[in-house]
């Protein structure tokens, strides 16, 4: 009887201890080019960060996050061109650009992409 319970105390054990297969963490890389850029927001989730503006030229920010989250750029400035780019292990997965083709002189670049799940 008292090896009976050592045993599924041990069987039990090891599948408590069973690795989670979706801890991968990806680099993640928002960069964003303009002129007079007054807003630079970046989504993890439902989680909203923003990078000081304004500003003119590149600025980017490099986190990392989790396997399987939703990523999130949301741009602004105020002329006439504006890229944003959303680089995943340095490989660009997502990029956008707003030329004002409205010519109201206000540009807006939205991307979104989701890490796969491992």
């Amino acid at each position: 009887m008292k090896q009976t319970a050592v045993l599924c105390s041990l069987i039990l054990l090891l599948f408590s201890c069973k690795k989670n297969k979706d801890n991968t963490i990806y680099k993640v890389t928002y960069s964003v080019t303009g002129n007079s850029v007054n807003q630079f927001k970046f989504s993890e989730g439902s989680t909203d960060n923003y990078v000081e503006t304004p500003f003119s030229g590149t600025m980017d920010t490099t986190v990392y996050v989790q396997a399987g989250t939703t990523l999130k750029l949301d741009t602004k400035a105020d002329n006439n061109n504006l890229v944003g780019s959303i680089s995943v292990n340095d490989i660009i997965m997502a990029t956008g650009t707003d030329t004002d083709t409205d010519g109201d002189s206000k540009t807006q670049v939205k991307l979104d992409f989701t890490l796969p799940k491992q």
